[in-house]
């Protein structure tokens, strides 16, 4: 399964946002179940980009 190009555009833009936060990145999944994209960072810092490249951080 592949990411939609709505959640590949902004997967790079929250990884480039952690980065230049010095946030470290463990974990990028795309869930097959719910087709949404998980992001771990930092110690607990977590962002979900949903299929329209909407972007929530939890």
């Amino acid at each position: 399964m592949k990411p939609t190009n709505e959640q590949a555009i902004e997967l790079f833009k929250v990884c480039q946002d952690l980065t230049q936060m010095y946030l470290p990145i463990y974990l990028v999944r795309l869930d097959e179940r719910t087709t949404r994209i998980y992001i771990l960072a930092g110690q607990s810092f977590e962002v979900e980009i949903l299929p329209n490249g909407r972007v929530k951080y939890l």
